[in-house]
Parts: structure tokens; sequence; C-alpha cells
């Protein structure tokens, strides 16, 4: 608990000082809890409703950043392969791809898996990124984990960005737009990248192999901040099982022959598609690139990645009560370093060995997110916090009355999360038990139930969370503690195993958790976590998990979109010319007339190169007027100027001039014409160094 109260105190007797279970809970509370539980309420009913259907294992919902890191690889090696096919050339990158597509079975499907793969990752990672803001995992330690996600979630997207870009069809010739209109802003570049844009004969192949090159880097990024975002976590799950996998893969073969990727016309620099198919998981920028200046651009970028990454300070309310370990009563059994979920334990070499121990175990207070999984795992009991003291709940569930012969200790994220309790540890709901309330079941050490049991308890419930646990291997680890299989160990040879039970419910199935309390303290089978046995709806649930993915995916990447509507047709003028240099002398304020010319003070000769001018004429009436400054440094580099003008459909008479003097009604450099003007076309004059006029 963020404030540090106790939620068990025993100075005259033990009692609680919580009014209801949830309320043990690890994580701080966080500012607009109430908006982010119906958020985290959608993903614990979707995942209980798959995981009632099949194994956890199979369930998509309870692995998701597995899932993505899954199909990153598939993408990655599929990526790799369609490298034999491709050119990376922006002469030749459309052609090879679409003789992929032309090409039947292997390429096309090497294509269509490598882009559905790619889709499946990032909407997983979304997902991923919505589950953990709903359940509040971003807070205290875990910031680490939700900042390098986030960067995550950006590289893949640039990865699936720079990815169109290299198709070169319509929807790549946006993309470079857009980035051309964001990246313009940046003092960078010697002149607009938009000018590489404006023709198809002034695309630079350069800077296509450059997008190529960053498009075959950014993997390498998204690797080392993979390492980074779960480096805290203990036993981390990179991937999904082996079976998962292929029934993954299964799922995708089967969409990539149904629905093959689609390719869109080539791109044309000098036509504004109107209508497109786009993936909207990566291209969904295109909104805001095609409505917004470069430097609003920036702007929107700057505060969303505030507000993104700056959620676990903002939102969170307090830090987790960490848990504190006695030095000196340590055996430096390493059991608690083995189960703490969050690496959050080191051993430490004792500088005087005492009875053979050579090191002791210390929380790492920067990574502890306060989940007491290691409390369960002390047999020395040196590990305890100081909301919920070990020896107190002992003391607790030793006193049992007359009528409360049963225990219950019940997960704060559970089904009973929000059941109300007195200070005695009854609960309406759980009549006949006294409850105790836990950050996580793991906390609950094997020695705390015997001596329940061995103090009159006749049985003893142990409640966990769902197929997702908050605290992630706690609820695992208290099952392999009960059966035997992990240390410590439920004695057997000491208490009838027969009386404890261990079930597992997420908090919305309270009625789960009251009815298998009932069923348990009355003597009759006990339902341990909701599962659906009957085939057919077994076979319903795969089937609408499996066509809701697949649909999702399939409409995503390649939905429709409306590019801004242009009734209107353009004509841009670009130019990159010098101005001419002229020379000044500087002049000062002291007069040295009186001084014989041989002794008057040099004066400066400075060098200026004036800005070059562009006047156009459209049906006899000038419509624009502006003159462009020298870059550089030092302002004496060449002019860049590009100049888009709206015109009406029809035929118009144009005259372009544009000078490079310094003399105010000079026009070195004049051209004229009559040309028609279709909708949605874009007429481009390029005025090269040398002077030229060349339309396209």
């Amino acid at each position: 608990m963020s404030d540090n109260t106790k939620i068990i105190s025993s100075e005259k007797q033990p009692s609680l000082n919580v009014t209801r279970i949830g309320q043990a809970r690890a994580m701080p509370p966080v500012r607009g809890e109430a908006l982010l539980r119906p958020l985290e309420s959608i993903w614990i009913r979707l995942s209980g409703f798959v995981s009632r259907a099949f194994p956890v294992e199979f369930n998509p919902f309870a692995q998701l950043g597995a899932v993505a890191n899954t199909m990153f690889i598939v993408a990655l090696v599929t990526g790799i392969l369609l490298l034999i096919w491709y050119s990376p050339s922006v002469n030749g990158a459309y052609d090879s791809v679409l003789a992929m597509q032309q090409s039947p079975y292997l390429v096309e499907l090497l294509r269509s898996l490598h882009r559905y793969s790619s889709d499946v990752c990032i909407l997983f990672i979304i997902l991923h990124a919505f589950q953990m803001l709903g359940a509040r995992k971003f807070g205290g330690a875990r910031w680490v984990a939700w900042l390098s996600g986030m960067l995550l979630l950006g590289l893949v997207w640039m990865d699936g960005w720079t990815g169109y870009w290299l198709v070169w069809d319509e929807r790549a010739r946006q993309i470079a737009l857009g980035t051309a209109n964001f990246l313009d802003v940046l003092p960078f570049f010697p002149e607009p990248l938009l000018r590489s844009f404006l023709t198809n004969d002034g695309l630079n192949s350069l800077f296509f192999f450059i997008v190529f090159f960053i498009h075959m880097l950014i993997p390498m990024g998204v690797v080392a901040f993979l390492w980074i975002h779960i480096m805290r976590l203990n036993a981390a799950r990179f991937f999904t099982s082996v079976r998962m996998g292929l029934a993954l893969l299964g799922v995708l073969i089967i969409t990539s022959l149904m629905f093959p990727a689609t390719l869109a016309a080539p791109a044309d620099m000098t036509v504004v598609p109107q209508d497109l198919q786009i993936d909207w998981l990566f291209m969904m920028p295109l909104w805001f690139t095609e409505r917004l200046s470069g430097s609003v651009l920036w702007v929107v970028l700057f505060f969303t990645t505030v507000a993104l990454w700056g959620i676990p300070w903002w939102l969170t309310k307090g830090n987790p009560e960490p848990a504190v370990v006695n030095e000196a009563s340590c055996n430096g059994c390493t059991q608690c370093v083995q189960d703490c979920p969050f690496n959050a334990i080191d051993m430490i070499d004792l500088e005087e060995p005492r009875s053979g121990i050579t090191e002791f175990a210390r929380v790492n207070l920067d990574k502890c997110v306060g989940c007491g999984v290691c409390v369960g795992s002390c047999d020395s009991s040196s590990i305890n916090q100081s909301t919920i003291p070990v020896m107190d709940v002992r003391k607790f569930v030793s006193q049992l009355e007359e009528d409360v012969r049963h225990v219950a200790f019940i997960c704060a994220e559970s089904a009973g999360e929000r059941f109300p309790i007195d200070e005695n540890g009854s609960c309406e709901a759980l009549p006949g038990y006294r409850v105790v309330p836990v950050s996580c079941v793991g906390w609950v050490h094997m020695l705390t139930i015997e001596r329940a049991l061995r103090r009159g308890a006749e049985g003893v419930l142990v409640a966990g969370c769902g197929v997702d646990p908050a605290c992630r291997s706690g609820a695992d680890y208290t099952g392999s503690r009960l059966a035997g299989d992990r240390e410590p160990w439920l004695r057997v040879d000491h208490v009838d195993p027969s009386k404890v039970i261990f079930v597992r419910f997420d908090r919305t199935d309270p009625k789960g958790l009251i009815d298998a309390a009932a069923a348990f303290r009355s003597g009759k089978p006990v339902v341990r976590m909701r599962k659906t046995t009957s085939p057919l709806k077994r076979g319903a649930a795969a089937a609408v998990v499996g066509l809701s993915l697949t649909a999702s995916t399939v409409l995503l990447s390649d939905g429709p979109y409306q590019t801004p509507q242009m009734e209107h047709s353009a004509f841009v003028v670009s130019f990159k010319h010098a101005g001419d240099v002229v020379t000044s002398t500087t002049t000062d304020q002291v007069d040295d007339s009186d001084v014989l010319p041989h002794m008057r003070r040099e004066r400066p000769v400075e060098r200026i190169r004036v800005p070059v001018r562009l006047r156009i004429t459209v049906d006899d009436s000038v419509h624009v007027l502006k003159s462009f400054n020298p870059g550089g440094l030092f302002d004496d580099g060449l002019s860049v100027g590009i100049s888009e003008l709206e015109l009406p459909v029809g035929i118009h008479s144009l005259t372009v001039e544009i000078d490079n003097t310094s003399e105010a009604d000079s026009w070195a450099y004049e051209w004229s014409g009559e040309m028609p003007f279709a909708k949605a076309q874009r007429r481009v004059l390029v005025f090269d160094e040398d002077g030229r006029f060349v339309l396209h």
C-alpha cells in the first residue's frame, strides 16, 4: 500500500486495518483509476473467455508480449528472405515488388507473411500497452519497462513506415511527402527534402537506399530495447511456446493465401491520389502529415511523447511498500532470489562468514514492486513487509473463534477484491472463514498454512488471481509449493494436504470464488478455475478468437483512406540558384578626412550574396512575388525555393520570372507558356542551377 498503512496490526490482539480485500494490493493507487479499471476488466474478461475454452498456452491474450515477439521474428525472417527478389533502388523497387506479387506460391506467400506478421506484431504491442495501462502496471520500478515499451512501439512503427516507403507505390508517395513535411522543419538539411519528391525525375536513389538501410537497422534497435524491456523480469518469456508459435504461423499462412498482400499503383509525383487502401496500423499518421504543417506535427509529437512517457509519474500516487531483509537472520539459501519475479533481490557476500553462511539477501529498492513473493520463499522468516508482518499474520490465523474454523488467504487482485471485511477478518461473502488479504498468494509461506492447521483450523483456502497474474509468477509458485514441486513446500507429514485447497478466480468472477469457498467448507467438490468442457463451446470459442484476430488484421492492414480532397490543380515552381555577389564598404563614425590619405584606416569590404527573387504571373495577374535568402551558415550559399500555387481546372497562361541580381526591376530569367490543368494534377516547373527551365 502506498501510504504504508498496516494491513494487520497486533498491539494487543491481531486485527485487520483494512475494510476491503483489494486494499492489500501491492501497486499504489493511481490517478484516474475509475477510468482505467473498466479497461482492465475488458482484458480480464477476454482472457478469461479464451482460457475457459483451451489451455493458457494457447491463449494469445494471456501472452500479448510473447505473441508480438514471435511475430517480430516471423517478420524478420521473411523480410530477410525477400531480399533475394527485392531491388533497393527507386527505379527498380516497384517492379521487383510487382514481380513478387505476380509470382505463384512461395514469393507472394513470403511477402504476405511479412506484411501480416508485421501487422500482428504492432497490433499486439498496442494491445499489450493498453493492457498494462488498464492494469496500472507502470508505476514504481515498472517505469523502465513502460518507457522501453513505448520506444519499442515507436521503433516497430518506424520500421513498418519505412517498409511501406520501400514499395514505392502511391502509398509510398504519400509517406515520402509526409516525412519530408515533418523533417523539413529541422535545420540540418542543406535544402528542403520536399524538393526531391516534386517530380519523378528528381527522385534520389541514394536517399532511397538510406531509407532501405534504416529499415534494415531498426530491428537491431528493437532487439536492444526488448532486452531493456524485460531485463528486470525473472524467467521472462520472450516467445510463445513452439506449439502456439506453429498455430499462429498456420493462421498467418491461411490468411496470406486467402488475402494476399495488396499493391497500389506505382508512385507518380505529379498526380495526387484521391482514394487509397492503406495499412492503418502503420500508416495512420498520414492523416496528420497531410493536414498539419511540419511545425504543428513536431508540437503534437512532443506533447504526445511527454504524455505517454510521463504516465509512470503523473498518474502514480506514491510507491509500493518494498520487502525488507533481516540480514542478521538470513541463512543465504538463495530461494528468494530464484523466486523474485522482478529480479529485485541480490546476494551479498558477508564480510565475516558465520556458521557456514557466506552471503545474505538484499532487496534492491529500485526494482522491488512490493509483491511479497519473496516473503513466501523465506524459511527463516528473514524477509518481511512492514504493512503485513509475517508473525502478526501467524498469530491472527492461530486465534480462531468457535464459529470460524476455516482460514482464507485472498489475493487482493482476485475475485475477492471488492469483498468487505472487518477487523476480525470476517467477510459476509465468505461465511465461516477468517480472511487474510494479501498482495499476492505467493506471499503465503507454507509454515503459515501449517500453523493455522495445527492451531485448530479445519481447512485453509488460498485464492489467487486469474491466468494473467498481477504479480507474474506468484500464484504459480504457490500451486507448486502446495503440490510439493517447489521449495518451500507444504510438509504433508505434518499436516493433512486435503485440508488445503488452492483456487484461482479473476476479479470478474466473484461468484466462482464464493461457490468454491462454500463447497470447500461443506466438504463438497470444488471448482478450482472456471473451464468450458463442452467440445462445441471450445470449438466456438476458438473460431471466434481466430476469426476476430484474422478479420482485425486483414481489415486494418488494407482499409480505405481518402486524401484531402483536391478539387483544383497545382502549379509548383522549384529552383536552386545562386544570387549575385555584391560588395559594400563598411563605414564608421570616425571622421578621418583631415588625415593624410596614406595614414587613413583601411575600410573593410564586405561581400554579400543577394537573395533570388521569384515572380509568377497567371492570366496576366501576379500571384506570387517572393525573395529567397541564400543558404549556408554564413548566408553565402545557394538560394533554394519552392512555391506552390493552386489553380482552377482549365487552361491557364503562365509566366515565371527569376532574378539573381540586386536590381529591383531586373528579371534575368523568364519562362512563359499556356497549358491545361486537370483535377488533382500537379504541374512542376524546375529551374536548375544552369539557368534552364524544365517542365514536368
